[in-house]
């Protein structure tokens, strides 16, 4: 088990995005799904790249309305293949968030990968 958090500048909108991966082969995930599956959460941004915001999308919605979501199963985020990305306004925000999410991965007894 292992992930990896990353912020950056997004070059085409000047916003910043953190990125979450969660690297867990399958046997991995049902492990930690039968034990409690941990649920990781975030401050408020706008979510880039999700399920929830493609549905919404292909729905005739705008990216904005994205936003309701502060939570993940950490099962869940595993069988994101492009990882989590979440765009925020401040860099001061996206280093925030990606210490956050940092935190409860170590705390769900993920390793980071260096």
């Amino acid at each position: 088990m292992a992930f990896t958090v990353t912020y950056s500048p997004d070059q085409a909108t000047g916003d910043h995005v953190v990125t979450v991966k969660a690297l867990l082969s399958l046997e991995e995930t049902n492990s930690l799904f039968l034990s409690g599956d941990t649920i990781i959460s975030w401050p408020e941004g706008l979510l880039l790249d999700s399920p929830d915001s493609a549905d919404l999308e292909s729905a005739g919605h705008g990216q904005d309305t994205a936003l309701t979501r502060t939570g993940m199963f950490v099962s869940e985020l595993a069988r994101l293949a492009q990882g989590l990305k979440i765009g925020y306004r401040q860099s001061a925000d996206a280093e925030r968030a990606a210490q956050l999410i940092r935190l409860q991965l170590l705390r769900a007894g993920i390793s980071e990968e260096i």
